[in-house]
């Protein structure tokens, strides 16, 4: 699985319980439902994902608190759910009013994923559990048959491959489970789930399959790089292929799902811009990538009229790509989510803020315009 859904639980475990959430109101409310641009909350604990309504209400996720917030135009924010048992919380999506999110257990001391579940919250306030995706990744491991690492072997060199960097020279998709987002289509919930590198599809009874499991993603190692990290010699000019790991999943005008994903491996830009976006057919699963070379890809959204939006978390930037032509639409600090909404693009900011224990949480939702 990718290092930041780990790095982003290992997080979590400092500041779980500890941690508190401050808003700040939206902007006036209008005779209208409309969402207003600019900031709509701020103070916000690891938000990295966030949903908004027909009515213009939006919802954000504190996954390291495990709590969803609403935000309704001219209305303080306010928080709706919180997790019971401290479990990381995410993925949002709405329709009708009615939320819908998934809930990762990790175990505290190894940050091994050991439970997920899809979940939705009604406007009475009650939660019901739809599927358990955790269960269903220990059944059928998706990824079981792709082949990680190097594909072609060379025995003398992988026995130098460093243990330290946690992933083998090789090997084969394992069993885990951490869903990241969400997408609701004709009553079936799309999820794209970070530790099973795979998106599933789950009925309104919660029936789960799969749609597609994310190709690897190749990296070819150049002495540059092999000097830099320490690497023996005999690595340059393999190609090791990384987990392709989705991040966030959208469906667009053309009735496919896009999906962003990271490369599972270093997100910073040590070995590039490697983050990518898939067009994925959820009826046959034929997946093509539609467009790379993005920093830490978290987030994307997709217009009525095509246009893709891409969070790049450690890019620093929200990216607009159509045709071909990208453009940076903002360039606010470590986004996480981005979707796309009659009255703008809105995105989540400063999603690490605060997750170390050493300042103050300085999330915020914003309304781009």
């Amino acid at each position: 699985m990718s290092r930041l859904p780990r790095c982003l639980t290992a997080a979590a475990a400092l500041i779980l319980g500890a941690a508190l959430i401050a808003t700040t109101p939206a902007a006036q409310a209008h005779s209208k439902p409309r969402l207003p641009t600019g900031v709509l909350a701020s103070g916000l604990l690891s938000p990295l994902s966030a949903a908004v309504g027909d009515d213009g209400t939006a919802y954000v996720s504190s996954n390291f608190a495990g709590q969803i917030l609403e935000v309704r135009p001219g209305k303080s924010p306010k928080v709706v759910y919180t997790d019971p048992n401290g479990y990381e919380v995410g993925g949002l999506s709405v329709h009708g009013g009615v939320v819908t999110f998934v809930v990762t257990r990790s175990d505290r001391e190894t940050f091994e994923n050991t439970g997920s579940w899809l979940k939705r919250l009604y406007p009475s306030g009650k939660v019901r559990t739809v599927a358990d995706l955790h269960a269903y990744e220990t059944k059928r491991n998706p990824d079981r048959r792709t082949s990680y690492g190097f594909r072609k072997s060379d025995p003398a060199c992988d026995a130098k491959w460093p243990a330290e960097i946690g992933a083998p020279a090789a090997y084969k998709g394992g069993i885990d489970s951490h869903p990241y987002a969400t997408a609701i289509k004709k009553g079936t919930t799309y999820v794209a789930d970070a530790g099973g590198n795979t998106v599933l599809s789950v009925s309104s009874r919660g029936h789960v399959r799969t749609v597609a499991t994310l190709p690897g993603i190749p990296y070819k190692f150049t002495a540059e790089v092999v000097e830099g990290f320490g690497l023996d010699p005999c690595f340059v000019g393999r190609t090791y292929f990384f987990e392709g790991v989705p991040t966030d999943v959208e469906t667009g005008p053309d009735g496919r799902l896009y999906v962003s994903s990271l490369p599972g491996g270093p997100e910073g830009p040590e070995l590039g811009s490697r983050g990518s976006v898939f067009k994925i057919d959820a009826r046959t699963g034929y997946t093509k990538q539609v467009a790379d070379g993005f920093l830490g890809a978290t987030g994307v959204a997709v217009s009525p009229h095509g246009t893709i939006y891409v969070a790049e978390m450690f890019g620093n930037k929200i990216t607009a790509v159509r045709h071909g032509h990208r453009w940076t639409k903002a360039s606010p600090p470590t986004p996480g989510a981005v979707e796309w909404t009659r009255w703008g693009v809105v995105v989540t900011t400063d999603v690490l803020s605060g997750t170390d224990g050493s300042s103050a949480p300085a999330g915020e939702l914003i309304n781009l315009g």
